[in-house]
């Protein structure tokens, strides 16, 4: 009885191992040496659309190469409160980091244009006024669509992202009288351009971004 569910079983798998066994020869034969395969003298005959192929057959097996995957453990919740508080926190990062990224790209293209091109206190104080304008209103529909929450956020990404907090960038780019206003401003909105990022601080973050990107 045994013997005959072991036989009626390789029946019933009979055509996927037919179906599997032609893909890799039809593979192999479009692909050459692409896998690896060693070539002898023999020939083999493969059936594809009702003609006849002759290719040269291997002596050794297949060899593929795939990426590697990386299997991530989910996050070691505490409860259900930081469950909840991962979640948004996921989709704040959707939101935000994008826009960290492009802080970093522009701040390193401007030190390029003002080490570069810009040489003269004028010609950098030009500029400067210039691409603040032109990225004001490049950027202020997105930035306005932030709640206070994302906001915060998105400055700590942004020291994670450039290694400077906006308060810094601020008086390097606008000078310290500036960069206080624009401090006191935030406070307003309880909000701290100096805030650094934290790896270990800020566990959460850290681990959505490195899951995300």
């Amino acid at each position: 009885m045994k013997i005959l569910q072991q036989k009626n079983l390789f029946l019933r798998c009979r055509p996927l191992l037919c179906l599997l066994t032609l893909s890799f020869s039809l593979l192999a034969g479009i692909s050459g040496n692409t896998f690896g395969m060693k070539i002898n003298s023999e020939q083999l005959l493969i059936r594809e659309d009702s003609l006849i192929k002759t290719i040269q057959a291997p002596d050794t097996l297949l060899h593929f190469s795939f990426q590697p995957i990386v299997i991530e453990a989910e996050y070691p919740f505490k409860g259900q409160r930081q469950e909840k508080k991962y979640r948004q926190l996921y989709l704040d990062i959707q939101r935000t980091w994008p826009l960290a990224r492009i802080v970093s790209n522009e701040v390193k293209m401007v030190n390029l244009q003002l080490d570069s091109v810009y040489l003269t206190k004028s010609e950098k104080k030009a500029y400067l006024k210039w691409y603040e304008k032109h990225t004001f209103n490049t950027y202020i529909d997105t930035l306005r669509s932030l709640n206070m929450r994302q906001v915060k956020l998105f400055v700590k990404l942004i020291y994670r992202e450039t290694g400077s907090s906006p308060f810094d960038l601020v008086k390097k780019y606008r000078g310290r009288f500036d960069a206080f206003v624009w401090q006191l401003s935030a406070n307003v909105l309880l909000v701290n351009l100096k805030k650094e990022y934290d790896p270990e601080e800020d566990l959460l973050i850290e681990d959505i971004i490195t899951k995300l990107y």
